[in-house]
């Protein structure tokens, strides 16, 4: 059986992406670049590998500030209506991180974020989400199984 397509769009619908299957991670970013991107406490992002990634129609305008880790983070986002659609880092050049807000059909309600990052610097009145892994600065990658 075929993975599932998901479709999402800015608020406006000039920028239009396809992710084929999953997300690979799911994650919840405190980071002050998330907080300045949204206006709010956090982004939900989905991981996405590069080749899952499609942009369908639309030319997104990049903005590249220091994320979280202090490497670069470009934003793409509709110059028209300033909805920020995904970013991408050289310190994740394997994969796209998707605003999950942007996915068409409540699709970002089908996946529990496994994750939350930069919990330093969450409110103290957000509470943590039950169940997914805490880290109090960048997401880390399990050591391989030996």
């Amino acid at each position: 059986m075929a993975d599932k397509t998901y479709t999402g769009s800015c608020s406006c619908g000039a920028i239009q992406i396809k992710v084929q299957g999953p997300p690979a991670h799911v994650a919840l970013c405190h980071c002050l670049n998330c907080h300045k991107t949204t206006s709010s406490t956090y982004s939900t992002n989905w991981v996405v590998p590069r080749p899952n990634f499609t942009l369908v129609s639309g030319e997104p305008t990049t903005y590249t500030a220091t994320g979280g880790s202090g490497n670069p983070a470009s934003r793409l986002f509709c110059n028209k209506c300033s909805s920020t659609m995904w970013t991408e880092s050289p310190v994740f050049a394997g994969v796209v991180v998707v605003k999950a807000g942007v996915m068409d059909d409540n699709a970002f309600a089908e996946f529990t974020p496994a994750s939350e990052t930069f919990t330093s610097r969450k409110p103290g009145w957000v509470p943590c989400l039950e169940g997914a892994v805490q880290f109090e600065e960048a997401w880390k990658a399990p050591a391989p199984k030996e």
